[in-house]
């Protein structure tokens, strides 16, 4: 995930909060849900991580590893996530995208995500979305 998020050091305005995570600070956010990593072959491409939260499956920290990108790997995880949610008895999805990353924003949308908010990031002058996605039993993502 460090990784994938490299590009982004010196860029974001606030750092992204990924640069500066602890192995414990990664443990104690999956124990309040879980996470997902992506493989090809021997090599982990990609992780995202999850938890319930107001009724919900909040999606956070999607990162691909650059060279994979374009692949369908970030989408095949959130259709397995979209999976995750619904043996959770949860029918919504939520995720939060910095509006300074048009692409990620776009992805999302794609995958028929709804902006449903704009807020200012709560430690600098970036904005951060919220999208949704309500999930039904019979339509998988």
């Amino acid at each position: 995930m460090q990784e994938a998020f490299a590009e982004y050091a010196g860029v974001l305005q606030p750092p992204s909060g990924a640069h500066d995570e602890t192995a414990g600070d990664v443990r104690r956010v999956l124990a309040r849900g879980g996470g997902v990593v992506a493989w090809l072959e021997e090599t982990a491409v990609g992780a995202a991580r999850y938890e319930p939260r107001h009724g919900a499956l909040y999606v956070g920290r999607v990162a691909v590893l650059p060279a994979y990108r374009g692949r369908g790997i970030a989408s095949a995880m959130m259709r397995h996530l979209e999976d995750v949610a619904r043996s959770l008895g949860l029918a919504r999805m939520e995720v939060g995208v910095r509006m300074s990353l048009p692409s990620n924003l776009a992805l999302y949308r794609r995958l028929g995500y709804e902006l449903v908010d704009v807020q200012p990031h709560p430690r600098g002058p970036d904005r951060v979305g919220t999208l949704t996605k309500h999930l039904s039993a019979g339509n998988p993502g």
